[in-house]
């Protein structure tokens, strides 16, 4: 699989797409979150909504990458979205972000959050991004695993409390 990375142009994948987030995916992402289950919906969100809660969504749509950058995955038609993924400034110096990967349940093992994260780690790396996080619940251990096998990242540190575990990582 090759991607090419560019700057507000279609990425293509051998199945997806990739673009940046914007404002006219607010209906898609809508879709996409309702075709969610509640157990997908709970994985990225640590709970129960019925909704993408609006501040994130908000900022996936409209924040600077600086602060928060989304891209979302498609396959056939944009207005069908099959992923969104994000990474959100945790420091003011923009150094530190933390990763975030929703992927409707019926494309999900087919590459998407792969790819996905792929274009989002390396826009990250041009940006002067050298370290993310990755939370997730606690049963999810292998998912953090997983980040720590990819080549632009390495394994810093980790946490785990009762609700959740905790990869944090250098971008390379």
């Amino acid at each position: 699989m090759t991607l090419v990375i560019g700057d507000g142009e279609a990425i293509g994948t051998a199945d997806w797409r990739i673009e940046c987030a914007g404002p006219q995916d607010r209906d898609a992402l809508a879709a996409l979150f309702a075709r969610c289950s509640a157990q997908s919906v709970r994985q990225r969100f640590f709970g129960r909504l019925g909704a993408l809660p609006l501040p994130y969504l908000d900022g996936a749509l409209a924040g600077p990458p600086e602060l928060h950058d989304a891209v979302v995955g498609y396959g056939g038609d944009r207005t069908c979205l099959a992923g969104l993924a994000s990474l959100v400034a945790e420091d003011p110096a923009g150094t530190s972000a933390e990763l975030g990967v929703l992927v409707a349940d019926a494309c999900q093992r087919r590459g998407l959050g792969g790819a996905m994260m792929g274009v989002l780690l390396a826009r990250a790396r041009l940006r002067g991004v050298t370290r993310v996080t990755a939370c997730v619940l606690p049963y999810r251990a292998p998912l953090l695993a997983a980040l720590g096998r990819r080549p632009e990242l390495s394994l810093v540190d980790g946490g785990v409390t009762r609700d959740a575990r905790t990869g944090v990582y250098e971008l390379r």
